[in-house]
C-alpha cells in the first residue's frame, strides 16, 4: 500500500465534512479526493472499500437507517437522496452530498417499457433549489445522461439536440457529472471512442461556474456482452476525465446479460486489480491533483493529440498525459523553465530523459503516462 495512499484512508476515519464550492472536504482536508462506486448495496462496502471507493454515490431504495450505518461502521461515505430520514438520522454525518434523481435530460419512465420526455430543465434547477433550502450545508449533485456528449443520442425524448439545456438545468448544483460507456455503447459513432469521455467533461466544465466542480462516471463491466472493456482502456477513461477537468470519479459496476449481477466488476480479475492500482495511485497523488492547473507549461508535438494537466505541488512538478486517440505515436513533450536532467514516470519503474527541457515517449493507443520532475 503506497504511504500517500495510507495518509488518505487515515484521514477518512475521521468524522467531519465541510463544503467548498462543489468540494467534498473531509475534517477540513480538500485533499480528499472521491473514488466512487454507483448504486451498491452498503453490505458491500467491505468489498468496495478494499479496492479504493470512499463514497457510494447512490443508494438503492434509500437512504435506509441500516445503509447509512452500515457506511458508518466502515467510515465510508455517500451521496444520496434526500429524504426526511437521511436529514434526521444519528448517521447522517456518513452523507457528504445530495443527488437529484438519476438523468433528469433523459427520456423519464412513464409506464412499464414507456417513457416520455426529459425533466424540463428549469424543473430540475427548482429541485436544487429546494434541497438546498432543506440542508444549506451539503452540496447538490446532479448526474446527466450521454447527451452531454453524445450528440446522436436519441434517448431525450423532446430534449433531444437540446445543449441549452445544461445551461439551465445545473443553476444552483454543486457537483455536475454524467456518464457515458463507449466500449459498451450501442451508438456506431460513439462505440470504441474512449475521447467521448473528455469530451462531456469538457462541455460540462465550459458550463460550469467558479463554485461548479465534475465527475465522471466510468465503465467496468460488459455492458456489451460481447465486449467488456480492457483494465488499459478503464485506466485511460480514468485519466481522459481527470485530465479534462475531473475531480471526481465514480465506477459502474453493474452487469445485464447473461445474466445480472449488481457487483459484476468482481467477476474480472484484471478490472478489480486495475481499479485498486488506479484508485492508490490518485489518492497518493491527491494533493497534486487538488492543487491548481498550471496552463501553458507544456507542448506537445505528436502525430495524434495528447491531452495533458500540469500540476505544481510543493516545488515537483506533475504532468498527466493521455494519446486521445487509438493510435500509437512518438511523442515530444517539452516543459517550460525546468532545468532538470530526468522525470520519472509514475507507477512504471521508468525515467525519461530531458534535454533542454525536453523528452519524447511513446503512447500506444488511449495511452497514459504519468510524469514527476522533482
Amino acid at each position: 500500500m503506497p504511504f500517500g495512499f495510507r495518509i488518505v484512508v487515515g484521514l477518512l476515519l475521521l468524522a467531519g465534512t465541510s463544503v467548498s464550492g462543489g468540494e467534498l472536504q473531509v475534517n477540513g482536508s480538500a485533499n480528499f479526493f472521491p473514488i466512487g462506486v454507483w448504486l451498491q448495496s452498503p453490505t458491500r462496502a467491505v468489498n468496495y472499500k478494499a479496492i479504493g471507493i470512499n463514497t457510494f454515490v447512490g443508494l438503492y431504495e434509500g437512504p435506509t437507517e441500516e445503509q447509512l450505518a452500515a457506511l458508518a461502521q466502515l467510515h465510508m461515505f455517500a451521496v444520496a437522496g434526500q429524504n426526511d430520514l437521511a436529514l434526521k438520522s444519528v448517521n447522517r454525518h456518513v452523507i457528504k452530498a445530495w443527488m437529484q434523481e438519476d438523468e433528469p435530460d433523459n427520456a423519464q419512465p412513464i409506464g412499464p417499457g414507456l417513457y416520455g420526455t426529459c425533466v424540463p430543465a428549469i424543473e430540475v434547477a427548482r429541485r436544487t433549489q429546494e434541497m438546498k433550502a432543506r440542508d444549506p450545508a451539503r452540496p447538490v449533485m446532479i448526474n446527466f445522461g450521454q447527451g452531454v456528449a453524445n450528440e446522436f443520442w436519441r434517448g431525450r425524448g423532446s430534449c433531444n439536440g437540446d445543449q441549452g439545456y445544461y445551461d439551465i438545468a445545473i443553476q444552483g448544483a454543486d457537483i455536475l457529472s454524467y456518464d457515458i460507456y463507449p466500449v459498451g455503447s450501442t451508438t456506431p459513432e460513439v462505440k470504441g471512442r474512449l475521447e467521448y469521455v473528455a469530451r462531456g467533461v469538457t462541455n460540462l466544465a465550459k458550463r460550469a461556474g467558479d463554485k461548479q466542480t465534475i465527475w465522471m462516471a466510468i465503465e467496468t463491466t460488459a455492458l456489451d456482452p460481447t465486449r467488456r472493456p480492457t483494465a488499459s482502456e478503464v485506466r485511460a477513461e480514468i485519466w481522459m476525465a481527470l485530465i479534462h477537468g475531473a475531480t471526481g470519479i465514480f465506477y459502474f459496476v453493474h452487469e445485464f446479460k447473461p445474466t445480472f449481477r449488481e457487483d459484476a466488476i468482481f467477476r474480472y480479475p484484471d478490472i478489480v486489480e486495475e481499479v485498486t492500482r488506479t484508485n492508490q495511485l490518485i489518492l497518493s497523488l491527491s494533493p497534486a491533483l487538488k492543487s491548481p492547473s498550471v496552463s501553458g507549461a507544456v507542448s506537445v508535438s505528436s502525430q495524434i493529440p495528447i491531452a495533458t494537466m500540469v500540476k505544481v505541488y510543493k516545488d515537483d512538478t506533475y504532468i498527466f498525459a493521455v494519446a486521445m486517440q487509438n493510435s500509437p505515436s512518438r511523442a515530444r513533450i517539452t516543459v517550460n523553465n525546468v532545468r532538470q536532467t530526468t522525470a520519472g514516470v509514475i507507477g512504471e519503474g521508468r525515467s525519461v530523459t530531458l534535454a533542454q527541457g525536453s523528452f519524447e515517449d511513446q503512447f500506444e493507443g488511449y495511452g497514459v503516462h504519468l510524469y514527476h520532475i522533482p
